[in-house]
């Protein structure tokens, strides 16, 4: 036989080894690279690209792997390096959510998107069936009904949990929708959306917990009952500001800024990108003051970095739900109510809030008129929130 002709598995069958026990190699399979290795004991295929970059890739043993098997696998191979695609990488049909998730996932880091949405994925995903997970993307976009079934499946298994899993459903649906979005820049063939046929938005809630106008005097009385006066200072703060729990636990004195009145919020909702400056009323200048005076004597360490500072670093904001008071988001609730009741219009307390993805006040100036305005709005916004906490001493 001539190794040049084309080898067939009867050809193989009949193989020994060079006289001697020397390894034979044959490449006479018609794909470039291919080779079978012939030894005494075993037959092994082996696929080399000598093209940058160049590969080295071994394909199984003969008899389990078969000529056809190997030149197939060996041509894929080769159309995946031609294409710049990793050449053990699954084919375009064959890619799975199981398989996009972790590439979907360096590029939300590599946009630093925060931890808490990159949480808010990892959960959505681990909440999807392995049948799904599994699914070639191409299947779950021919056929709609798998993601709905999908979506049912979790509010379903979650019926007894709060909202009845109904959050936790759309939130996972939302996750596919997203995935779909950044696996179509790789393959715009993915036409479509596979969750069209799922619900994706939550029915807005009628039981927040809010801090009413009316609750702020015994509220504070409450807050007051609290021995460290760290917790109670970042209690107050998150009422004169309405921030988010991760934005007020990680603010920084780095970022704070006496000339212009502010204070640079770098953790927030969407990422760094939405970074804002938060401005700063006399009442919360005031905060700020007693906030650094207690984390010197308290945790004079983490107090050189962190506004609210606590035993590991800074104060955890899960801490502060736990101490019979309304904090965190309710209080972001109380603060646009107060905004409300001081005549400060929609759109300003949305720029003050940081809502809408573009913030406003990430260029903030204080000479400005949209300073000015801005600066005036959080004025009267303090001032109603003072006098409806009862006008306590030594607050503004």
């Amino acid at each position: 036989m001539r190794t040049r002709d084309l080898v067939t598995d009867a050809d193989i069958a009949k193989l020994t080894p060079k006289p001697g026990g020397a390894e034979r190699t044959l490449r006479s399979f018609g794909v470039p690279g291919l080779m079978l290795r012939v030894g005494r004991r075993k037959r092994s295929w082996e696929l080399r690209i000598e093209r940058r970059p160049q590969v080295r890739k071994p394909l199984g043993e003969w008899p389990q792997v078969k000529v056809g098997m190997a030149t197939d696998t060996a041509r894929q191979m080769w159309e995946r390096h031609r294409a710049g695609q990793p050449v053990d990488g699954p084919n375009k049909d064959e890619m799975t959510i199981a398989l996009a998730w972790p590439l979907y996932e360096a590029r939300l880091r590599d946009e630093n998107r925060s931890e808490k949405t990159l949480l808010a994925y990892g959960h959505s995903y681990q909440r999807l069936s392995d049948g799904i997970k599994n699914c070639p993307l191409r299947d779950l976009l021919n056929d709609r009904t798998l993601m709905a079934d999908e979506v049912k499946r979790i509010r379903n298994k979650l019926h007894n949990q709060k909202r009845g899993g109904q959050n936790a459903a759309a939130q996972s649906a939302v996750f596919v929708s997203a995935l779909f979005g950044f696996m179509r820049d790789r393959d715009p063939t993915l036409l479509g959306d596979p969750v069209s046929a799922c619900q994706t938005t939550v029915p807005k809630r009628d039981d927040l917990p809010i801090l009413g106008i009316d609750e702020m005097v015994g509220w504070w009385r409450d807050v007051q009952k609290i021995g460290n006066p760290v917790v109670r200072e970042a209690l107050l703060f998150g009422l004169l500001s309405g921030l988010r729990r991760a934005s007020l636990e990680t603010l920084e004195w780095k970022n704070l800024d006496l000339r212009r009145g502010c204070l640079r919020v770098t953790v927030v909702k969407g990422g760094s990108e939405r970074a804002f400056d938060l401005i700063l009323s006399r009442p919360m200048l005031r905060c700020l003051w007693r906030a650094r005076h207690a984390g010197r004597m308290l945790y004079p360490e983490a107090a050189a970095r962190w506004v609210f500072t606590g035993e590991a670093g800074h104060l955890r904001g899960n801490r502060l739900t736990k101490l019979g008071v309304y904090a965190n988001h309710a209080l972001r609730r109380s603060y646009a109510t107060a905004a409300t009741h001081a005549g400060v219009d929609e759109a300003t307390v949305g720029r003050l809030l940081n809502h809408g993805g573009k913030s406003v006040t990430a260029g903030y100036i204080k000479t400005s008129h949209l300073g000015r305005m801005l600066a005036g709005a959080q004025t009267d916004i303090s001032a109603a929130i003072v006098g409806n906490l009862g006008n306590p001493l030594g607050i503004a």
